[in-house]
């Protein structure tokens, strides 16, 4: 249980008492800092952005659809003031922000004469423009789902993802630190003939980048699963086609591991195309540019027992796995998350204005339940495999409460989560031991606080605390937490 040792307006000191076997029997105390920032009115914002700098200040971009506001957050966790930025042309949308020292990097879509260009502006706090530059002219825009940024490790490479005026889609690789354009590929000509789709887009610190997708099925060919490699001059140095044998990927994702310069790649596999998964399907590229054979391990009777109650593979029919993220080890192995989740969609009842139902706005109803944790060494065997049970439902929000923030430490990982997607709920986590050994707690309540937490948008400040924002009746709160 959580003993509130102190409780202020804007900070709770949460001390957190629990016994735990990890081998051996020890008794750990840990203690959470919890900093709420004061109330901001969001409720007619078109969006807003969040930026932590190295200076311990943290920028709230904010777009109210006829202008844009910028608001700093001190290291005491109160507000500035609000000031106003004025971007270039017209019928702008920005598609993300990025710090650059303590300054502020926005990547953002703007309408200049007759043609929609990418533009980056860099500001300072004040906010000053102190650098503008035009990534590409001559965008489609319909959404800003139609414009990707895949960045490294560092932030200094972007591969920016996006479609032309002629229904193209291109990609440009620019690094920030030279301020340069190095090519812009278009995609649709060089997978034209495989017609490829693109499960993942993974980019090194050195800026190559990597494809991970599969090509289209056809009469004359079979379906390719590649990982195609490009160079910093927009060159395609190598296509790899993994060895799926006669299996399919259900759900897969691609990660550069830049200490040990290897590429993972995995997900799940099935042994017929749009049937449920069977089980496990990694694979890697080491330094020297060798393929690994992919591992294909079955689900346990043990991992399906304590997932369901019973070995019965019944449960993977009526369960919607996604490979959620690949988290490296010391050793080169990797971790590989998974998660189970569902999104239905379904008519009210009854409407008075409607009985028929036939135009009746559908309710949609999301999701988010248990996590699938497999680790595996750096040749691709099951180590272990773990079952972290939790129960997300919610409706009409898009999910945007719910599933899990990977937490990072020296020495175990935190897998942070609502336990409940209501103002009234309280904060959990796992303790995974890099063995497999766990433990769940509780980490606050958020009933007195009236806080509705995004943990799918939380950000690690440091090794210790994590920033995450809170949305409840159109009010937005930052929210820090630090483990002591």
């Amino acid at each position: 249980m959580c003993e509130i040792k102190s409780l202020s307006l804007r900070k709770l000191i949460v001390t957190c008492c629990f016994i735990c076997l990890f081998g051996l029997q020890c008794k750990l105390v840990t203690a959470q800092s919890i900093y709420i920032s004061p109330d901001i009115n969001i409720k007619n914002d078109f969006s807003y952005f969040i930026l932590p700098h190295p200076n311990g200040t943290i920028s709230l971009l904010r777009d109210k659809s006829f202008k844009i506001s910028l608001q700093t957050l001190s290291p005491e966790f109160q507000w500035g003031v609000e000031k106003s930025i004025e971007l270039p042309g017209r019928k702008w949308r920005i598609i993300d922000l990025f710090e650059w020292d303590n300054d502020i990097d926005i990547f953002y879509v703007s309408k200049m004469e007759t043609s929609y260009g990418i533009y980056l502006n860099r500001y300072n706090s004040q906010p000053s423009l102190i650098h503008e530059k035009l990534i590409y002219d001559g965008v489609a825009v319909s959404s800003n789902d139609d414009i990707k940024i895949k960045y490294a490790s560092n932030k200094n490479w972007m591969a920016i993802g996006f479609q032309n005026l002629s229904d193209e889609r291109l990609m440009v690789l620019y690094n920030r630190k030279a301020d340069s354009i190095y090519y812009t590929l278009n995609l649709t000509k060089q997978f034209q003939e495989e017609r490829q789709h693109i499960y993942d887009v993974e980019i090194s610190d050195q800026g190559f980048v990597y494809l991970f997708g599969r090509t289209s099925e056809s009469n004359r060919k079979k379906v390719q699963t590649l990982i195609t490699k490009i160079g910093l001059d927009g060159n395609l140095l190598e296509a790899k086609e993994l060895p799926l044998k006669d299996y399919y990927f259900t759900s897969g994702m691609a990660k550069i591991d830049n200490v040990a310069g290897s590429l993972a790649y995995g997900g799940l596999y099935s042994e017929r195309s749009n049937t449920p998964p069977e089980g496990y399907a990694i694979g890697f590229i080491n330094d020297e540019n060798q393929m690994s054979e992919i591992n294909f391990i079955q689900f346990s009777t043990s991992l399906l027992k304590e997932w369901s109650g019973n070995s019965k593979k019944s449960i993977l029919s009526n369960s919607e796995l996604n490979t959620r993220s690949i988290e490296f080890k010391s050793d080169s192995g990797c971790l590989i998350f998974y998660e189970n989740t569902k999104e239905l969609s379904r008519r009210p009842y009854f409407s008075a204005t409607d009985p028929t139902g036939a135009y009746t706005t559908r309710w949609y109803d999301y999701y988010f339940d248990d996590i699938i944790v497999a680790s595996f060494d750096k040749k691709g065997g099951l180590l272990w495999e773990k079952v972290f049970h939790k129960r997300q439902y919610s409706q009409d929000d898009q999910g945007l409460f719910s599933s899990f923030f990977i937490f990072h430490t020296n020495s175990v990982l935190r897998i942070i989560f609502n336990d409940a997607i209501s103002s009234e709920g309280t904060v959990s986590e796992y303790i995974l031991k890099p063995g497999g050994e766990f433990i769940r707690k509780s980490i606050l309540n958020t009933s007195y606080k009236n806080l509705n937490l995004r943990f799918k948008d939380a950000m690690e400040l440091d090794a210790q605390s994590l920033l995450v924002p809170s949305e409840n009746n159109g009010k937005l709160n930052l929210v820090k937490i630090v483990f002591d």
